[in-house]
């Protein structure tokens, strides 16, 4: 298992283990050519101290892979959020977009309905004058019935008159003429 695997934990524990097997005493006497490598000796904790920065470093690792998770996620939220407030906004201007037709409607009914009452008002008194106007054509239409009517009683009586003379002088003339 190498280091970047490993739990944070399990890093330093592995370093442990390494070191003890790093600190195995060599054989006093031993030459180098019975080692198949040449050993060079390092201080007791410089192992240690190699496994615990692997160790830091993978736990600095899944740190940063957590802190960029965890960053994705609050974006994510703050996108949901943004558009859950965009849509609200959205709603919320509808609505008063829907108002405001609402009001324009009921003032465009308003002033509809008062041009319409106006127009009955008018129309009424055009009736009105009409039946008015009628009633006096009516009315002249009699009076110069009643004047014809009257103007022919007049005639009448002239004609009757003047007929009633002209009897009355056809005699006389029957006898002027006879006188002759």
């Amino acid at each position: 298992m190498n280091a970047k695997e490993a739990p944070p934990g399990a890093a330093v524990e592995e370093g442990v283990e390494e070191e003890e097997q790093v600190e195995a005493p060599v054989e006093a006497g031993a030459s180098a050519t019975e080692t198949s490598a040449p050993e060079v000796e390092a201080p007791e904790g410089d192992q240690g101290i190699g496994a615990r920065v692997t160790a830091v470093f993978t736990a600095a690792e899944k740190a940063g892979q957590h802190i960029v998770s965890l960053a994705r996620e609050e974006a994510e939220d703050i996108l949901r959020q943004a558009k859950a407030e965009a849509e609200a906004y959205r709603r919320e201007q509808k609505l008063d977009a829907d108002k405001e037709v609402e009001q324009i409607f009921a003032e465009a009914r308003r002033k509809a309905d008062a041009i319409e009452e106006h127009a009955r008002i008018a129309a009424r008194q055009v009736g009105d004058d009409a039946r008015v106007r009628k009633e006096r054509l009516r009315e002249e239409a009699r009076l110069i019935e009643e004047r014809i009517a009257w103007a022919k009683e007049g005639l009448v009586e002239v004609d009757e008159r003047l007929q009633q003379v002209f009897l009355e002088s056809e005699p006389l003339a029957l006898r002027s003429d006879s006188d002759s």
